[in-house]
């Protein structure tokens, strides 16, 4: 006997195991499933793994160019974890990435950069600028996924495990030593940089690290989050805190992408970002991390020059206190770059993107 439309029927979420029971004619209006296997996923499950395809193939667009006509089309669909990791853009097998330059076009330039993203971004989000940096300069990128991002998501995130994080790459790509933590090659300048999330641990980790980074550049982050925070930055967290606590991934993807269609910024926006997925599962734990932070404490105990770069339009309320606290001898090169106009996403603004990438080069080689 066939079974009765008005029988409830059961079936399991592919991720989580958990049984779903569909109810007769509302089958259909109360199924979840993966769009690409086309799965049965529990509601948790269908809002978890988020991306934007852009293509007849079903393939994530590596767009190169202006995305702002891809941005207007966008549309976020919904993934089994399986799909998920298999389109998106991020290769699950590694937790990082590394852009060496080619023998054949370009020599060595002796500076490798650390990149570290953004909070709910992954090691994508610096991507196509690394990709320019090696190109252009012969410079070694190493893009890095925070715990709780990426490849690592499943990974608590603490200051301890990104400690622990950067440790484990910096020794696997030779930068520093397994047995003493000591740097392999004195002579190679090692920068570090971070964005947003990325910068505030960047405080962090430029202390513990101490004596292994040349120099760093820091984005987004001129206003102070942490201890002495402003009122309005306490609210701001406070939302974000709320927020990470209600909204599932594919809620807070689309409140992204909303604001991004909204922003300025138009350059790699796709590749860096929507293609990859964002990754928000452990989002009360990067503000708790931002409540911790104080540049005020980490910066006076550096002695590398730091370049800071923010967004005209962005939260700055501290950013030359951040500057005038680099006054040692060996900060004097210390700078402050504020891209009028620009806003937390700059760096993907194609008035800024030129000048961001040759400040990076410059402020390198420089120190």
């Amino acid at each position: 006997l066939s079974p009765s439309p008005l029988r409830p029927t059961m079936t399991t979420c592919k991720d989580c195991d958990q049984v779903i029971k569909r109810h007769g004619l509302f089958c259909s209006m109360a199924s979840f499933a993966c769009e690409s296997c086309e799965a049965d996923l529990c509601k948790a499950c269908f809002e978890s793994y988020p991306l934007v395809l852009l293509g007849d193939d079903d393939t994530t667009s590596n767009s190169s160019g202006n995305d702002k006509d891809r941005l207007k089309k966008a549309r976020i669909q919904n993934f089994c974890k399986a799909c998920f990791q298999r389109l998106s853009v991020l290769d699950f097998e590694t937790t990082y990435d590394v852009f060496e330059p080619s023998i054949e076009t370009s020599e060595r330039s002796g500076v490798t950069f650390v990149f570290v993203h953004g909070g709910g971004g992954s090691r994508a989000m610096f991507r196509p600028h690394a990709r320019e940096l090696t190109a252009r300069h012969g410079h070694r990128c190493i893009l890095v996924d925070l715990p709780g991002h990426g490849s690592l998501c499943d990974v608590e995130l603490s200051l301890d495990t990104c400690w622990q994080e950067l440790k484990n790459v910096m020794e696997e790509n030779k930068i520093i030593n397994e047995e003493d933590g000591k740097r392999t090659n004195p002579e190679e300048k090692v920068v570090y940089v971070g964005g947003s999330l990325g910068a505030y641990i960047g405080f962090y980790l430029l202390e513990e690290f101490k004596g292994i980074f040349s120099s760093a550049v820091l984005m987004d982050c001129g206003q102070n989050v942490g201890p002495g925070r402003s009122l309005k930055a306490t609210i701001g967290l406070h939302m974000m805190s709320c927020v990470a606590s209600h909204y599932s991934n594919k809620k807070l993807a689309k409140m992204m992408l909303d604001v991004t269609k909204k922003s300025p910024a138009d350059q790699w926006v796709i590749e860096s970002t929507f293609a990859a997925g964002w990754f928000f599962d452990q989002g009360k734990e990067q503000v708790s991390i931002l409540r911790t932070i104080a540049p005020a404490k980490h910066i006076p105990e550096l002695d590398i020059p730091i370049c800071f770069m923010n967004g005209g339009l962005d939260h700055r309320d501290s950013e030359e206190l951040w500057l005038n606290l680099c006054d040692t001898p060996d900060e004097v090169n210390s700078i402050l770059k504020v891209y009028s106009g620009g806003d937390h996403f700059f760096m993907h603004d194609s008035r800024f993107v030129h000048d961001v990438l040759k400040d990076m080069h410059s402020f390198a080689v420089s120190n």
